[in-house]
């Protein structure tokens, strides 16, 4: 029984996936605070995403992030901002999962869940989420790679033997010179 580590395009999209939802709740987290804060904070909050943002400790280019942050403190204002509830992000998050891949959707759900490994930080670029996996190899299965050709070293063109000793190789002939045009005067 042979033994590989799933390392597929499906694994990678389960990464981003992860990455994805932990930059929308980094974003999110304070437009729902300042809801459940209230309005009088909502400055507050404001002035603390502001300063994240030109900080660059966002993830975000400063721009967006800035819009982003004065929109939320008017939704704050205004009294639309709600806060989810654990129960509501957990099942966003399980529904984000049926998106991956039928083979891939446990092992979302369990990143969902809080398994797997964790690196990286959104000051750095990202936070990526993995699970390993380890599966049975089936070489003799359907789709299985067929065992690599073994390399050959390519043809060697022949060598001209080498003359007798004493004697000295013919020299190539030149090629014939072409005739000068003929002129009207020589007719």
């Amino acid at each position: 029984m042979k033994l590989k580590l799933l390392t597929q395009t499906s694994t990678t999209a389960l990464v981003t996936a992860g990455a994805v939802i932990s930059a929308v709740m980094m974003v999110a987290a304070p437009a729902f605070a300042a809801s459940a804060v209230g309005k009088s904070s909502a400055a507050s909050t404001y002035e603390k995403e502001r300063a994240a943002c030109l900080a660059g400790r966002t993830g975000q280019d400063k721009t967006p992030c800035l819009k982003e942050a004065a929109a939320a403190r008017d939704e704050a204002r205004r009294g639309h901002l709600k806060t989810a509830s654990e129960e509501e992000l957990a099942n966003n998050a399980m529904l984000r999962c049926q998106r991956v891949a039928e083979e891939d959707r446990q092992d979302c759900r369990a990143m969902v869940l809080g398994q797997g490994t964790r690196e990286g930080s959104l000051q750095n670029g990202g936070i990526l989420k993995r699970i390993d996996r380890m599966v049975e190899e089936n070489p003799t299965g359907a789709g299985a790679a067929p065992n690599p050709p073994t390399l050959q070293p390519p043809p060697v063109p022949p060598v001209p033997p080498a003359p007798p000793a004493g004697m000295t190789p013919e020299r190539p002939k030149a090629p014939p010179r072409p005739l000068p045009p003929a002129s009207a005067a020589s007719r």
